[in-house]
């Protein structure tokens, strides 16, 4: 895994764009409390398809694992990258004094 500064803004980007909805953020919020959880469109009222691609974008910014269980898709947080989006934040705050 780079370490986020080592990351291209493009890369940067897709990071906070897929933090930068609503539903997406709750994700990953409920995911960096219970590690491991299954999700549906019901979870949000919202349709299966809608999910999958809430779910698609977090995937492709590295955010979220998948685990599959049988049919069942277990989904987790991308703890090396958390990790490496702290240092970044240390980083920034940092470079500010």
């Amino acid at each position: 895994m780079k370490k986020l500064n080592e990351l291209s803004k493009p890369d940067l980007l897709l990071i906070f764009q897929a933090l930068s909805d609503p539903i997406r953020l709750d994700i990953f919020l409920c995911l960096l409390k219970s590690k491991e959880k299954r999700f549906s469109g019901a979870t949000y009222n919202i349709s299966k398809s809608t999910m999958s691609h809430h779910i698609k974008l977090l995937k492709e910014a590295k955010l979220i694992n998948l685990r599959k269980e049988g049919t069942t898709h277990i989904y987790s947080v991308n703890e090396a990258l958390v990790e490496e989006i702290g240092y970044f934040f240390d980083a920034c705050k940092n470079n500010h004094k």
